[in-house]
C-alpha cells in the first residue's frame, strides 16, 4: 500500500489543525479572573482582583454589584424577591448569579487560584 499525494494533504491538514488548536488553547487558558456584567444583551468587563461597586441599569432599576477581596456580589437589586442578594459571592471561574426580573446577569470567567488544575478524577 503507497500513499497518494491526497493523504500527504490530508496529514498536512491535520498537523496543522492540532497545532492551531494547541496554541489556542495556550493562549486562551484562563487568564486574570473578571467579572462579566450583562445587561440587554451588553457586556460589561470588571477585573476581579480590583474592588469597586456596579451600578447596572437593568429593566426594573440600578441593581448594585460589589466587587471586594477576589469576589463579587449583588448588595441590592429593585426586584421584589431579592433573591439575588441572597445569594452566595462569586470567586471562580463560572461561578453565575442572575437578578432575572431586572434581567442583570454576572458571572466570572478567567482562572482564580482556588481552582485547581484538575477538573475531575478518573478511576
Amino acid at each position: 500500500m503507497t500513499l497518494k499525494p491526497i493523504d500527504y494533504i490530508i496529514g498536512f491538514l491535520f498537523l496543522c489543525t492540532a497545532v492551531f488548536s494547541f496554541i489556542y488553547a495556550v493562549r486562551h487558558k484562563g487568564g486574570k479572573p473578571r467579572l462579566i456584567v450583562t445587561v440587554n444583551e451588553k457586556e460589561w468587563v470588571y477585573p476581579l482582583d480590583v474592588d469597586r461597586e456596579i451600578e447596572a441599569h437593568g429593566a426594573l432599576g440600578i441593581s448594585r454589584i460589589k466587587i471586594e477581596n477576589g469576589q463579587a456580589r449583588f448588595l441590592d437589586s429593585p426586584c421584589s424577591n431579592r433573591t439575588c442578594v441572597q445569594s452566595f459571592p462569586l470567586r471562580t471561574e463560572g461561578d453565575w448569579s442572575a437578578c432575572l426580573p431586572n434581567q442583570v446577569f454576572i458571572h466570572v470567567e478567567g482562572h482564580t487560584s482556588e481552582q485547581s488544575e484538575l477538573d475531575a478524577v478518573g478511576f
